[in-house]
C-alpha cells in the first residue's frame, strides 16, 4: 500500500464537526474494500495503543477517563472485524425524521444519507464504532465501485462511525476504464477532468481500495472533545485571522 499524511482544503464552513482545512491519513493499496478495511483497522489499533502508551496521562486529563480507549483496543485485538451495518439496514434504526437527510435539498433521485444525529444513534447502538456500508452511489464520489446486484445504486463505500461520527471515509474503486467512464455519466462528471485517470485505468486494470481518516476527528474522539474547531494546532478558518 501507498500512504500518504497530508492536509484537505475544502470550501465548506466550519462547525463542530467539520474543518474548512484539516490534516488527514490516505492509503491507497490493492484488494478489495474488505482488505482496506481490514488495513484501516490494524492501523487504527497500532495508532491508539501507541496514543495509550505515549500520552496516557493527557488523554485521562482532558477526556477524564480510558475506558473509550481501551474498549477500542478491545475490540480492534479481536479476531473478528468492527461491526458492519448498511444504510437500508440503518435507516429502519432511526428514531426521528432528522437522523436523517437527502444528499441533496428535495431531490431524492440523488439519495439518503445520515446526519451527525444519526451517526451518533449508530455509534451508540454498536457500542462505540461501527462501519457504515453501501450508502446510495450518488452520495459518494464517483470513484467508488458499485455493489454487484443493486445497478447503479449502492456503492462499495464504508465510514467508520465514532466519536463525532464518521472519521474514516473508505472506498474500492472502479477497476477499468469502461467502469470509470459509466460513473463519470452517472454523476454528470465531464470526462475531460479526468481523462488522466481513464488512462491509468486502461495502461494497468487494477482492483484497488483506499481509505482516509481525518487527523482531528480521530483526536476529538481519543481526547472525548464534541468541537473540531478547539483541536487544530493552528486555526486556518475560512473568515477569521490567524495571525
Amino acid at each position: 500500500p501507498s500512504g500518504a499524511f497530508t492536509r484537505g482544503f475544502r470550501g465548506e464552513d466550519p462547525d463542530a464537526t467539520h474543518l474548512n482545512q484539516f490534516y488527514h491519513v490516505e492509503c491507497e493499496l490493492q484488494g478489495d474494500m474488505d482488505n482496506a478495511i481490514h488495513i484501516a483497522e490494524g492501523y487504527m489499533a497500532h495508532l491508539t495503543n501507541s496514543m495509550l502508551k505515549k500520552h496516557s496521562d493527557i488523554i485521562l486529563n482532558t477526556a477524564g477517563t480510558l475506558t473509550h480507549v481501551t474498549d477500542m483496543l478491545s475490540k480492534l485485538n479481536e479476531k473478528t472485524p468492527l461491526p458492519r451495518v448498511t444504510l437500508d439496514q440503518a435507516i429502519p434504526m432511526m428514531p426521528s425524521a432528522d437522523c436523517l437527510e437527502w444528499v441533496q435539498d428535495g431531490q431524492p433521485q440523488f439519495g439518503r444519507k445520515l446526519t451527525r444525529k444519526g451517526e451518533r444513534v449508530l455509534i451508540e447502538k454498536y457500542g462505540g464504532a461501527v462501519w457504515l456500508t453501501e450508502m446510495d452511489h450518488l452520495g459518494v464520489p464517483f470513484y467508488q465501485a458499485y455493489v454487484e446486484g443493486t445497478g447503479r445504486c449502492k456503492a462499495k463505500a464504508a465510514d467508520l462511525l465514532l466519536g463525532l461520527g464518521e472519521t474514516v471515509g473508505l472506498g474500492e474503486r472502479h477497476s477499468t476504464p469502461e467502469m470509470v467512464q459509466e460513473a463519470l455519466r452517472h454523476h454528470a462528471v465531464p470526462e475531460e477532468s479526468y481523462k488522466w485517470y481513464i488512462n491509468m485505468r486502461q495502461v494497468i486494470p487494477l482492483l484497488t481500495s483506499g481509505w482516509g481518516m481525518g487527523t482531528e476527528r480521530y483526536l476529538c474522539w481519543l481526547l472525548q472533545h464534541d468541537d473540531i474547531r478547539d483541536i487544530h494546532i493552528i486555526p486556518r478558518m475560512k473568515n477569521h485571522s490567524c495571525l
